[in-house]
């Protein structure tokens, strides 16, 4: 079919048309009829009839017949539109999709054994309800600078945090509790008492020269004792490894020990008691005006997922 006069002009006019009205010309030309396609779409008859007529102004082009199909002008039209029409329906659609669901890099930094322990647990299962989201973890012990080194999220493990322009969410308070490896156990036996505590060897988590004082709670109150230790160090897992291997007595959360616990390669010490200072883990994120989707469904998934995670 050659071009008519008017449709050469088709550039001048076609600001003036819009998405909503070539959409109505599509679903014309797929129902077969104005009032078909009213029904399709669900308005009146007479909404379809305006944008058609809309469309017939701009483009000075008749598109229906009087019979309410399309012209052959309005069928090479809506055929041409077609293919855009739904090009922008898949663009609208999508963004909805990523107001409602998160994509890209979720960069996060944690302690060895909540990395381990914890992350290890709910990574898998946060992935699997929105895997656009690429899940990206560094462990390391050190405190990491959230904003100049671009981590959306970090666990940190302490009794109290420093005061900062961070956010900070508590996940879990931890008890601290007495455990031995079963060998060392059966080699030096296990104390009964708090004083016989001093008498064994210990992994300390601080101190001097190998030499520390603890403050324990139990059923006489908060009771003071000296322990010794041969080794000093600031790793949860490295401590549970160093016990299980004979290294001595030390004080550990139960999500660290609970598995071992259950397999005998651990064994409580002086169950009634507990260490008087006490840790908790936070989740820890920079403060933003516009706060990341991803962040705050992982957020979200970790802090709902905590309770289990750090049961006794």
């Amino acid at each position: 079919m050659q071009p008519s006069a008017a449709m050469t002009h088709w550039p001048d006019t076609l600001s003036s048309m819009r998405f909503d009205e070539l959409y109505v010309l599509v679903e014309v030309a797929a129902a077969g009829s104005l009032a078909a396609a009213a029904r399709r779409l669900g308005i009146p008859k007479s909404t379809v009839g305006r944008a058609i007529t809309r469309i017939e102004k701009a483009l000075d082009v008749a598109l229906v017949h009087r019979g309410q199909g399309l012209t052959d002008h309005g069928r090479m039209i809506a055929d041409l539109a077609a293919p855009h029409i739904a090009a922008l329906r898949d663009l609208a659609s999508s963004a909805a999709r990523a107001q409602s669901d998160a994509y890209g890099t979720l960069r996060m930094t944690a302690p060895h054994d909540l990395g381990a322990l914890v992350l290890a647990h709910v990574v898998p299962a946060f992935s699997q309800r929105h895997p656009g989201v690429h899940v990206d973890v560094e462990l390391t012990m050190r405190v990491v600078d959230l904003t100049r080194e671009g981590f959306d999220l970090a666990l940190r493990v302490a009794p109290k945090l420093p005061s900062s322009r961070l956010i900070a969410k508590k996940l879990a308070a931890l008890d601290l509790h007495l455990f031995a490896g079963a060998s060392y156990a059966a080699r030096r036996g296990l104390p009964t008492r708090i004083e016989a505590l001093a008498e064994h060897d210990h992994v300390l988590f601080a101190g001097r020269d190998g030499r520390l004082t603890v403050a324990l709670e139990g059923p006489r109150g908060t009771v003071r004792t000296n322990l010794r230790g041969r080794v000093t160090c600031n790793d949860f897992l490295f401590a549970r490894e160093l016990i299980a291997s004979g290294a001595g007595i030390t004080a550990l959360p139960w999500y660290v020990v609970r598995s071992e616990l259950a397999s005998g390669r651990l064994v409580r010490v002086l169950p009634e008691y507990r260490l008087a200072s006490k840790a908790t883990v936070f989740v820890v994120h920079a403060q933003q005006d516009d706060p990341s989707r991803k962040r705050e469904l992982f957020r979200s998934f970790l802090l709902e997922q905590a309770p289990k995670l750090f049961a006794q």
